[in-house]
């Protein structure tokens, strides 16, 4: 079977990028290279492994089927003969990462500033963040690692602990709930929900329903100062993890005149994880890149706990 190491190449970009347009742009290879490409392939296996939609293409039952393995193998193989020695003063490697919206704004710049200092020819890239768009891009081996707060993670995720963190609840400082925040005022009280993903239930709404209460939720936004600017402007709540009232909120806490608050009841800590798959586990590159994210993203653990 001519099935060369070169199909099987361009069969994984395709796979991961889910166009034949940026497959070939990852390939450094013209679009007609990798169609011809993937005429080749579908004939050697005898079928079409991928389907044309509005979009892109999207793999057949037979593609999905031999995925797994097949990644895994050249994930393999790239590691077994990548050099073991890593400069990062002198490598190229390009990383790909995304980071919760909360340590967003500081790690990014964080990051981005400390790379540059130490791999001058390293390059990073970052993506939207939600939790289970991450851990799909690092399944499929679109992204290296994330940074997030990952519930529930599968086998073969690896898992490093950052730093914790609490909810605070945030309101503009003439609220009448300043002096006094109860769990019934809380609780009855409109709420900005900050959510990437879209969703209306949040950790906040799962901790009240444990205790059989629900709060009313006004908007919903993918970003904390969203959130800040718009309770700066109404009567209105939000809740966001203490780190990031200490780091880069602070200034929209100082600019907005906002009052920051406890929980009027008992929660658990946030926990801040960054998770790579097994495949990058050994490889030296990107060893050294999560140390990096690591010291960005890490302490410091609880700046502020609540009284």
């Amino acid at each position: 079977m001519r099935l060369d190491l070169n199909l099987l190449l361009v069969i994984e970009a395709v796979m991961l990028e889910r166009n034949v347009t940026r497959a070939a742009t990852s390939l450094s290879m013209s679009q007609p290279a990798v169609s011809n490409a993937l005429r080749r392939a579908r004939k050697l296996m005898r079928d079409q492994l991928f389907l044309r939609v509005a979009d892109g293409v999207q793999p057949t039952a037979r593609m999905l089927a031999i995925w797994p393995e097949l990644h895994r193998s050249l994930a393999t193989l790239r590691s077994s003969i990548t050099p073991q020695h890593f400069d990062p003063r002198t490598d190229p490697t390009g990383f790909r990462l995304s980071v919760t919206d909360s340590l967003a704004t500081e790690a990014v710049c964080g990051i981005t500033l400390k790379l540059r200092e130490t791999s001058p020819y390293a390059r990073v890239a970052f993506s939207f963040h939600t939790n289970a768009g991450s851990l799909d891009g690092i399944e499929r081996g679109t992204m290296d690692c994330a940074v997030g707060m990952f519930p529930a993670l599968p086998r073969d995720i690896h898992v490093r602990v950052l730093r914790t963190e609490h909810y605070v609840c945030v309101m503009r400082r003439e609220h009448p709930l300043t002096q006094e925040l109860t769990f019934d005022q809380f609780a009855a009280g409109g709420h900005v929900l900050v959510t990437p993903s879209g969703m209306d239930l949040g950790v906040i709404d799962g901790w009240l329903g444990l205790q059989g209460r629900t709060r009313t939720i006004v908007a919903v936004v993918n970003h904390f100062a969203d959130a800040l600017r718009i309770v700066a402007e109404s009567d209105l709540l939000t809740c966001v993890p203490s780190g990031f009232i200490d780091g880069h909120g602070q200034p929209l806490i100082k600019q907005h005149d906002l009052a920051v608050r406890p929980l009027p009841f008992e929660t658990e800590k946030l926990t801040y994880k960054l998770i790579w798959h097994e495949r990058l586990h050994h490889h030296p590159a990107h060893q050294w890149f999560r140390s990096l994210v690591a010291d960005v993203c890490g302490p410091p653990t609880d700046v502020t706990e609540p009284p």
